[in-house]
This record gives C-alpha cells, sequence and structure tokens, in this order.
C-alpha cells in the first residue's frame, strides 16, 4: 500500500532492502528540508507518506563471486557482461565533462582492437574490460571496478536481468507487487530504471509519476536492443516521466532520452541534468540530494 515505490539498483548484497529504503528515504527528506519543504519532508520521515523499496538484489546470490579469482558468471552472461562494459566506456568517451577522461576512454576503445584468445577463458574479455574501466576517472572515483571480482558482479547484475529469466521475471515482480492503487510516484535508479520501465508496462492502474536517475536506458548494443517491449514508449498508464542525468555518470547512456521516444510521447519529458559530487556522479543519495530529483515528488507529498 506504499504511496512511494523506490527501485534500487546494481550494488553489494551487504545493501539490505532495509537499509536502502532508510538511506533513500533519509535522503529524500534532506532535500525537501533544505529547498523549504519542511512539512512534506517531516511527513516522509514520519512515516506518514508510506515508502516501500522493490527489493531484487538476493535474485543475485548464485553470482556473488566467493573471491577475487572465482567469479560465478556463466560464460554468456559473462559475455553481456563485456559487452556492457565497453558501452559504459564509450558513455565516458562520449560526454564525460573532463576532456583528458574522454581522452582516457576513447584510448581504452582503441585497445579493444587486441584480440583476447577463447584460451584465456570466458572471463578474461570482462577482466580486461574492467581493468579499463578502473583506470578512467568517473568510474575510478567511484570505486565501481576497484577489484575485479566486484566490477564483475556489478555488470554480471546487469547481464543476468538480461539474460536470466528467473532474474528478470523475480525483480519485475518485486515492483509491481508494491504498486497498488494507492502509490503515487516510483523512484528508481540505475539497473533499477530498466526494471521499472518493463515492470510499469504491464501496470493495468494509473500511475501519476515515475522519477528514473543514473539510468542505462538506451545502451546502444545491449539495453536498448533486449528492452521489452519494443520499440521504446512511455508506460500506457503513466501520467508523467521525469529523467535525471549527470554527464559524469559513467552509467548514464544518454543525456538526451527523450530522443529515442517517439515525436509524440508527451509523458516523458527533456532529461534534466544535474552536477553530483565527483567521488561518485552515480550514487542513489547524490541523486537524491539534488532539487531537480526531488521536486515533482515535491510537488504530489
Amino acid at each position: 500500500m506504499a504511496e512511494l515505490v523506490m527501485v534500487h539498483g546494481i550494488g553489494p548484497e551487504d545493501e539490505t532492502e532495509q537499509r536502502l529504503r532508510e538511506d533513500w528515504t533519509r535522503a529524500l527528506a534532506r532535500t525537501l528540508r533544505d529547498n523549504g519543504r519542511g512539512e512534506a519532508a517531516d511527513r516522509v520521515e514520519g512515516g506518514a507518506v508510506t515508502v516501500d523499496m522493490a527489493y531484487y538484489r538476493h535474485l543475485y546470490r548464485d553470482y556473488a563471486p566467493r573471491d577475487d579469482f572465482h567469479v560465478r558468471l556463466p560464460a554468456p552472461i559473462a559475455a553481456t557482461g563485456a559487452e556492457v562494459a565497453v558501452d559504459i566506456i564509450d558513455n565516458v568517451r562520449r560526454h564525460a565533462s573532463d576532456p583528458d577522461d574522454r581522452d582516457e576512454a576513447a584510448d581504452a576503445l582503441e585497445e579493444l582492437t587486441v584480440d583476447v584468445g577463447p584460451e584465456q577463458g570466458p572471463l578474461e574479455p570482462l577482466r580486461m574490460l574492467i581493468a579499463m574501466m578502473g583506470r578512467l576517472g568517473p568510474i575510478a572515483r567511484s570505486g565501481f571496478a576497484a577489484l575485479s571480482s566486484t566490477g564483475a558482479f556489478h555488470l554480471g547484475q546487469v547481464a543476468a536481468y538480461l539474460d536470466d529469466e528467473r532474474v528478470r521475471e523475480s525483480a519485475i515482480e518485486a515492483v509491481l507487487s508494491r504498486v497498488t492503487p494507492d502509490t503515487q510516484a516510483v523512484l528508481a535508479h540505475s539497473l533499477g530504471t530498466v526494471v521499472a520501465y518493463e515492470a510499469l508496462h504491464r501496470l493495468d492502474q494509473p500511475l501519476p509519476l515515475l522519477v528514473t536517475f543514473g539510468s542505462p536506458l538506451g545502451l546502444r548494443s545491449i539495453i536498448r536492443g533486449r528492452l521489452r517491449p519494443q520499440p521504446l514508449r512511455s508506460p500506457a498508464h503513466l501520467k508523467r516521466w521525469v529523467n535525471v542525468a549527470d554527464r559524469d555518470d559513467f552509467i548514464v547512456a544518454t543525456l538526451k532520452l527523450r530522443k529515442l521516444f517517439p515525436k509524440n510521447d508527451a509523458v516523458l519529458e527533456r532529461t534534466r541534468r544535474v552536477s553530483n559530487r565527483d567521488f561518485d556522479p552515480h550514487a542513489a543519495t547524490e541523486y537524491l540530494s539534488r532539487w531537480e530529483t526531488v521536486e515533482p515528488l515535491a510537488e504530489l507529498l
């Protein structure tokens, strides 16, 4: 019966449903209060506004690495993860704010012309790409690829959602089971924006608002081609969709998501751009500290 449903993205297993919900709620309330919406902040923190987290991180338990040398990704999922990594490096090349970051990403893409033979194992291309990502400013500062096992697991979460129907259907159900007629907004981050996009296309009731941030929707060779349904369009029962992006967020596929949708799509608005703190521009709580993200929710709360 939640009025606000949150949908998380990729991340470590120790980020529990409760911890994520509390962290997001705290950040949301702080931003409301800092922007003169103290009453709304009190209602969110005090529980007058019901909040729930659509949690699906546990679905990746079978893929969690045992150590830095034993990463449990089947070959097809590792291959998909490698393709996603290439797209992420290209994101940095195309729209990082620092020209040096763009140049370094371009150099990394050139290195990919070196052949990695199959005798090195299916995980080797992914490990190589994670090592490359660790050299790129926006990614290195976030700590995303600090260890090959961590980077492989994070990219494996995206790939497993795309390739493992059990994971995909269960994640979608995690969203749909929490959206009720009382729900006023869905707030989704990172891979959660993909889950929310697919889930809300199955929704059979009106939803006033979707806010997405740090979204990989539109990754050119992977997610855009595998999203369901095709072609890209806003969910039929959604009334308003606000997308927020930081140009240094390496997961963000495009700063102009609206361009990928039909011209007559009146639901998805032009992307709002923010400047998150440099050390982790992809963090959900960074986006929730920006009024551009929270303002559409404030109107409903």
